[in-house]
């Protein structure tokens, strides 16, 4: 199984689907591709990790909406600024492609979250500490108003704050 290092996420408009691109450690570099149906999904699940099971979320037994959303809020924000530019991974130089068809996702303890994306012949692992699933998120949320699929599964802790240009060049990401 490929394990990926660094991850570049961009919304590509002739495919409408997001096209994530990876780099292992040894450099080769692979192109996954997630159709909205299955990042709907992805991004659902883990906005509700993170609302339920991050040290945010335990900080508010109660959970209460308001104080879940100010605490989850600070997190966000926190992680986004401490985002790291780096040079995209370069989709040119992939040695294969591939539509994921599932994702296992797993969570530690510590809030780690490490992710199996599946094709029929193929699998692929990534893994994000909490402070990177934050800002990759923060990133996903760019790409998705890229593409002007509908937002209503973001919560306002990400929805509401300030986020990469997705245009840029540059992605930041892991």
């Amino acid at each position: 199984m490929q394990e990926l290092h660094r991850l570049t996420s961009e919304y590509i408009e002739s495919e409408d689907r997001l096209r994530l691109t990876g780099e292992d450690q040894q450099g080769e570099a692979l192109c996954l591709w997630l159709t909205q149906r299955l990042a709907l999904r992805m991004i659902s699940h883990l906005i509700n990790l993170l609302a339920k099971g991050s040290p945010e979320a335990l900080q508010n037994p109660t959970q209460d909406d308001d104080t879940n959303d100010l605490l989850q809020g600070f997190a966000q924000d926190a992680a986004t600024s401490n985002i790291e530019h780096q040079e995209a991974v370069d989709s040119s130089k992939a040695t294969k492609s591939l539509l994921v068809m599932e994702v296992d996702i797993s969570c530690s303890p510590e809030g780690a979250v490490g992710f199996v994306f599946k094709n029929a012949d193929d699998h692929v692992s990534l893994g994000f500490e909490a402070q990177q699933l934050r800002q990759w998120l923060t990133i996903m949320y760019a790409q998705w108003q890229t593409a002007q699929w509908p937002d209503q599964i973001w919560p306002q802790w990400i929805a509401k704050r300030e986020t990469p240009d997705a245009n840029s060049t540059e992605r930041p990401i892991h």
